[in-house]
Formats: structure tokens, C-alpha cells, sequence
């Protein structure tokens, strides 16, 4: 009985500090102004977390807030996912399509893709 009760602590700690290691590796990842095996542009270069910063691609701060409620029956996780890997299958009002790097799916490990997602979710 002692050691089911020693492991659910363990276990609880295991995901906190592996989640909290995605959530640092994402924010490394997004802030690097060149990412991939081939040096592709970086999300920082088009994208910020300030709300009040208008540049390339929309603010993305508050977007764990909003993502679940872009597309219907679309967690934000997927929504969030979709727009690093597919980014013109949905455009926010105001921006273009084809301006995004289309191709972060072949540059970065799934690992890596979901670091960014990780850390994307947590920005409120």
C-alpha cells in the first residue's frame, strides 16, 4: 500500500518536470531566429507574445485562451499543431496566406514540433 502511495508523488513529478522541459525547449525553439536542419526562418522573426506588437504574423499571446475556440470541434493542442505544420488551412483575419514557412514539419522532429505546441499552450 506504502509504495502505490510513494509512486503516485513520483509519477506526478515525473510529468510536471517533463512538462515544464517541453515548455522550455518550445520557448528556445520560439525565440531562435533560425530553426531546422536547414537554418529556416525562426517563429520569432514573424510572430510575438506582446499583445500590443503588430508584426509579420498575428501576436500569439493569450493564444492558449482563444485556440479552442478558432475552429470548431478543434482542441487548441490541434489547432495549435495544424497552424506549425500546416499553417495556410487556417488564416486569421487580417493576414495573407503562403507568407508562413510551410515546411517546419520536415525541418523539426515531432519532438520539437511538440515542444513549440507545449509552450505555445501555456501563453496566457
Amino acid at each position: 500500500m506504502n509504495k502505490k502511495l510513494f509512486l503516485i508523488p513520483s509519477l506526478f513529478l515525473l510529468t510536471c518536470c517533463n512538462e515544464s522541459s517541453l515548455i522550455k525547449e518550445g520557448e528556445y525553439l520560439f525565440k531562435s531566429l533560425h530553426l531546422g536542419k536547414n537554418n529556416v526562418v525562426g517563429c520569432i522573426s514573424c510572430h510575438t507574445t506582446k499583445s500590443d506588437v503588430v508584426t509579420v504574423g498575428p501576436s500569439l499571446s493569450g493564444l492558449a485562451l482563444r485556440a479552442d475556440k478558432i475552429i470548431k470541434n478543434m482542441s487548441a493542442q490541434e489547432y495549435i499543431r495544424q497552424s506549425v505544420i500546416n499553417p495556410d488551412a487556417y488564416i486569421v483575419s487580417g493576414y495573407s496566406p503562403a507568407v508562413m514557412f510551410s515546411h517546419y514539419q520536415e525541418e523539426l522532429s515531432e519532438a520539437e514540433i511538440d515542444a513549440l505546441v507545449v509552450y505555445l499552450l501555456q501563453l496566457k
